[in-house]
């Protein structure tokens, strides 16, 4: 079951074509805080191709390290970056629930201590410091729905 929350998305009828040449294009893009991260590139990036709906248009270049995000966040009214993610997408009862394309959290040794991925057939979708990297679906700490 997902929890209700504010934001409706619907998949488009080519979104798995449209989330593979959204991901081929960001493997060539390196990492950069406010442009490229796990927020506003990655997964950003992946609902966009998913849904057609660019829902970090007002969050670009708002930031460019991870205490700025941290500081435009809490402006925003949200006390962490989790918080940020769960007002926004609805959340799956369990991480195992998610399913291809949607948005999972893990921890992470950075500075905010947690990252976006996106869920695949086999793992998880992460961004590194060198581009697009590869962990487990069982290191998801929470999954949210895209569309």
């Amino acid at each position: 079951m997902v929890k209700q929350t504010r934001a409706t998305l619907s998949r488009l009828p080519n979104w798995r074509a449209r989330l593979a040449a959204e991901m081929d294009r960001q493997r060539r893009d390196p990492f950069a805080w406010g442009s490229h991260d796990c927020a506003l590139g990655l997964a950003a990036g992946a609902i966009e191709a998913i849904t057609g709906n660019d829902m970090a248009a007002e969050w670009r270049g708002r930031y460019t390290t991870p205490l700025g995000a941290l500081r435009v966040l809490r402006k925003a009214g949200h006390a962490s970056f989790t918080d940020f993610v769960a007002a926004h997408l609805p959340e799956h009862d369990h991480p195992d629930q998610a399913d291809i394309g949607d948005i999972g959290l893990v921890e992470s040794d950075g500075p905010v201590g947690v990252a976006l991925c996106i869920v695949d057939a086999s793992g998880v979708i992460v961004m590194t410091e060198t581009g697009h990297g590869r962990r487990p679906r069982s290191d998801m700490t929470r999954a949210f729905k895209v569309g």
